[in-house]
């Protein structure tokens, strides 16, 4: 349901009726998405070595695609119908949740592929969204949307595979946490959504604080002989940290490249002396 309020306020033919405004739609998402997804993952976790359920997350995981499709198709179309919404809200929700459970808790959790892709991903649609491609505000919704639920289900994972590691736990579920944030910022200032500064001042200052922090306490806290399966775990949340924090370095430090990042039509101003252009005159007669 979640999901899909993202999707329908980023849609400019869907409109909200029934007494719900957009401030209230997000709002409501934003206090239901992480509990459900909390008590969402740890019964698959603890469940994990179960077959029918883990073929089960397979299969919605292959065919979410055609799921997405079918859903998106169905919500623009009957938009009107309040009772088929949330019907087909609900079934998107729930399988969203278990499509990227199977990415973030059943796949190797050192693998670096989905989050590779993800984070290319998101430059791509980035791009499409600054030069105001069609469609590039749903491809854009889609994919940071997903990643960062994607993210916040990966920190909850850690935390099951971090053992006695208390540190591990720590850096890896609020790394997670920032990240999600962060995307989160992006997305709502992108889509300008309400909430969308709030966020993004938040996740700035969390981010340099966190990063800080995990620079001065990691020499201390015994790097060099935690599990080769924690060193590879650092590693892939690296990936989408090192992301965040140079977009944040970007907008602080170089507003230059910011702007090019973000504006389509920057314009270049020729720092000068305000000094007119001058020609050479001739005096005299020419011909002399």
């Amino acid at each position: 349901m979640s999901l899909t309020g993202i999707i329908l306020l980023a849609s400019d033919r869907f409109e909200v009726d029934y007494f719900v405004t957009g401030e209230v739609a997000i709002a409501w998402m934003l206090f239901m998405i992480f509990p459900a997804i909390s008590i969402v993952t740890s019964y698959f976790i603890y469940h994990k070595e179960n077959a029918y359920i883990s073929k089960t997350a397979k299969f919605v995981f292959y065919s979410y695609p055609v799921i997405v499709v079918l859903s998106v198709f169905g919500l623009i179309n009957l938009s009107n119908m309040l009772i088929i919404v949330i019907i087909i809200s609900v079934i998107l929700f729930l399988l969203t949740i278990v499509a990227l459970i199977h990415l973030n808790v059943f796949t190797d959790a050192t693998g670096l592929t989905s989050t590779i892709i993800f984070t290319v991903l998101i430059i791509i649609s980035i791009l499409l969204k600054r030069y105001h491609i069609i469609y590039s505000g749903l491809v854009i919704t889609m994919v940071l949307a997903l990643f960062l639920i994607g993210s916040f289900i990966f920190g909850i994972r850690c935390l099951y595979l971090g053992e006695r590691n208390k540190y591990f736990k720590n850096v890896t579920f609020w790394g997670s946490f920032i990240i999600t944030l962060m995307f989160m910022g992006l997305l709502w200032k992108l889509m300008h959504w309400p909430g969308g500064n709030l966020i993004i001042t938040t996740s700035n200052i969390l981010l340099p604080l966190a990063t800080v922090i995990f620079l001065l306490t990691l020499p201390s806290s015994g790097y060099t002989e935690w599990k080769p399966l924690h060193k590879k775990i650092i590693i892939r949340l690296l990936i989408p940290w090192t992301l965040i924090f140079m977009l944040f370095l970007f907008r602080f430090l170089l507003p230059e490249v910011h702007n090019i990042i973000w504006n389509k039509d920057v314009t270049i101003v020729n720092y000068g002396f305000d000094m007119p252009d001058y020609t050479i005159e001739l005096k005299g007669n020419p011909d002399e």
